[in-house]
């Protein structure tokens, strides 16, 4: 999982449904596991530094003022490998606030030492809505896991604590 250092919401879909626009770093020799999204393409573009970028058995390095747009359903990962950080713009369309919601919850959380250092959220319940909220499917096995995740997410749902952090850390 990435671990974000600063996060910014350019453009939100609360306000205009076309896209969500957000700018984050990605600290040195962090990225995320492979997944994909059904609701929205993602575009990846490198602000500052170096990212790699895996999309279905392609793998590509992006540079400063490069990007790829990784279709909705299409499995893809990003890490920066490097030792330096990397900003990137991250433009989902259509834009959806629940993906915004995800990156401010665990900004929040990673601000108040409840992110390990690795980048994982450190209560399973807030790593499962983070994931429910942010559309990652996991391809393969890995979609069993996806699977008690999602039970573990719907849980948490029930139980409040997604309204909990809702109303902690989202606008």
């Amino acid at each position: 999982m990435s671990t974000v250092k600063e996060l910014q919401i350019r453009t939100t879909a609360y306000f205009d449904n076309a896209m969500s626009v957000l700018e984050m770093d990605v600290a040195p020799n962090t990225g995320n596991p492979k997944h994909y999204h059904t609701l929205f393409e993602e575009t990846f573009e490198v602000l500052e530094g170096e990212l790699c970028i895996g999309m279905d058995k392609m793998t590509s390095i992006l540079r400063p003022g490069q990007s790829i747009t990784v279709p909705i359903r299409s499995v893809h990962f990003f890490k920066n490998k490097t030792e330096q950080n990397c900003r990137i713009r991250i433009s989902l369309s259509p834009g959806n606030t629940d993906f915004e919601d995800a990156m401010n919850i665990y900004y929040g959380l990673k601000k108040e030492g409840q992110v390990s250092k690795s980048g994982v959220p450190k209560k399973l319940s807030d790593l499962a809505l983070f994931i429910k909220l942010n559309n990652s499917k996991m391809p393969g096995l890995g979609s069993l896991v996806g699977g008690l995740l999602n039970l573990i997410a719907n849980r948490a749902i029930k139980n409040g604590r997604l309204e909990n952090l809702r109303n902690r850390y989202t606008l």
